[in-house]
């Protein structure tokens, strides 16, 4: 496995984004790609991996409410991935998330794609079930919000409540 450290982390601002298209035709196929490319030009915030002037890895990441913030997408080259660039893209998302003050995260992993459901269990995300109370009241529902998430048959929800200190005069 390689240092992730030599990996440098980057917004691509709107005119900048097409860059990051060699890795979604890398990573998806069919209506993901073409969702992941869309989602590309319209998403508020992306990030990208690059190693010298090749972005290898690409987050796209959206505020849904002043509170909950939603990860599009997470993708790596394919020769890249195992080299802990996912990791590296999400724990950026979440620091992100941390400093604009969401409290909740979400993202969508395909059932059957192992890494990146353990990718995401790793940073203490967990599966989110639909009867499940909502965020606003403490759990992790996302009612309302999951039409603006585009979910599609065969993915699962999953949530992440994130920790904000609340500075306290003593």
């Amino acid at each position: 496995m390689s240092d992730a450290r030599r990996f440098e982390l980057v917004d691509l601002p709107v005119g900048a984004r097409e860059a990051a298209v060699p890795v979604l035709i890398d990573s998806f196929v069919g209506v993901y790609r073409w969702h992941a490319k869309r989602t590309l030009r319209q998403v508020r915030w992306v990030r990208a991996a690059r190693l010298g002037e090749e972005i290898v890895g690409v987050s796209m990441l959206e505020p849904l409410t002043p509170e909950v913030g939603y990860v599009y997408y997470l993708a790596v080259l394919a020769a890249r991935r195992g080299e802990r660039i996912g990791g590296l893209l999400l724990d950026d998302a979440l620091e992100r998330f941390h400093r604009s003050q969401i409290r909740v995260v979400y993202g969508a992993v395909e059932e059957k794609n192992a890494p990146s459901l353990g990718l995401f269990r790793s940073r203490g995300f967990r599966v989110v079930e639909r009867r499940e109370l909502g965020y606003a009241e403490g759990g992790l529902g996302a009612w309302g919000l999951r039409s603006r998430m585009r979910l599609v048959h065969g993915e699962r929800l999953m949530g992440k409540r994130l920790d904000i200190e609340v500075a306290r005069s003593e």
